[in-house]
């Protein structure tokens, strides 16, 4: 990229449009986004010039904000649509929200993100820049050195930490087309669990099934872009020392906890198995025994769905049956 477009870039993030609110000054909410969509430019997660308001996005922000921010409640939503303000940052609506989008001045609820916004653009020449490593790295030090002087450490640390989750969830992905998922039991020490990789499994698989419980379809999303579901392992973990993307499935914490004690299960064709042993009341509609025979959600690619072998180790290793 010519070193005039590095300089406006650099000039534009130097001079951000943020609010001040009380004795807090300036928000750091804009640059703070900013260095997360950087971040997944870096690690490949952004390939092209779309970065949609994610729970994965908002997750990252949220981390980077709590190991960075002391003094300021997070916000997603503010940042990823007031930043349209700084003129590189463009937002495109969803089906029916044009005039919405057009017209509406303030937006402080993700969920009022996520119903308008479908997506944002950067520049072209901006996004072009940032998929060049050594460019990137000048966008992302004149931010820090802008707005978190005081953080570089913290902020290195996270940037090496995401990066290497970002190559272990593009690595799992690779996994699932060179070779089958196989189960060995393993015989190795739990303490050896990559954290990392073990991070990576966790926001894959709330991914691949698009933060929604499997079983109940429930998708609920918090403020900050936290999500309700948990990343399970089919197989415990502890059993094949594998973070395998075909042995992980997306579970509300009810679901979680009912696959985990064997309460619940998955047939060969992906229906809802419910034990026999099981004794519950209560509402119809939050009953287990009433999901019984229903189909569970599957991932779009056949490729992704939960491994044949670890549901029947499942069926037959923890699902309750009368003996």
């Amino acid at each position: 990229m010519s070193t005039s477009v590095v300089k406006k870039y650099v000039q534009k993030m130097q001079k951000l449009r943020r609010g001040e609110k009380g004795n807090e000054g300036p928000a750091p909410h804009k640059p703070l986004l900013l260095l997360v969509v950087i971040g997944f430019i870096r690690q490949g997660q952004i390939v092209e010039n779309k970065i949609f308001p994610s729970p994965d996005l908002a997750e990252t922000f949220l981390k980077y904000w709590t190991k960075i921010i002391t003094n300021r409640t997070p916000n997603f939503a503010m940042p990823f649509f007031h930043l349209k303000g700084d003129k590189f940052w463009h937002l495109y609506p969803n089906r029916g929200q044009k005039g919405k989008l057009k017209t509406i001045r303030k937006i402080r609820k993700i969920s009022d993100l996520l119903e308008i916004v479908h997506y944002a653009t950067l520049d072209a020449d901006l996004f072009e820049l940032l998929v060049n490593a050594e460019d990137r790295k000048v966008i992302r030090q004149t931010l820090i050195n802008k707005y978190f002087p005081d953080s570089k450490p913290e902020i290195e640390s996270l940037l090496a930490e995401e990066q290497q989750i970002g190559e272990y969830r593009q690595l799992l992905i690779q996994e699932v087309t060179e070779h089958p998922f196989y189960f060995k039991e393993s015989t190795e020490s739990i303490k050896e669990k990559n954290p990392n990789r073990s991070e990576a499994f966790r926001r894959e698989i709330k991914r691949i099934y698009n933060y929604t419980c499997v079983v109940c379809r429930s998708r609920i999303l918090t403020t900050e872009g936290k999500s309700a579901v948990e990343a399970a392992h089919i197989i415990p973990f502890s059993d094949t020392k594998d973070d395998n993307i075909r042995n992980g499935i997306s579970l509300c914490k009810l679901h979680h906890w009912a696959f985990d004690e064997g309460l619940i299960s998955f047939s060969k064709t992906y229906k809802i198995m419910i034990s026999d042993l099981i004794v519950e009341e209560g509402p119809a509609e939050w009953m287990l025994t009433e999901l019984r025979g229903k189909p569970i959600l599957l991932p779009k690619h056949n490729l992704l769905f939960p491994d044949q072998n670890a549901l029947k180790w499942h069926r037959e290793k923890i699902f309750k049956k009368e003996t």
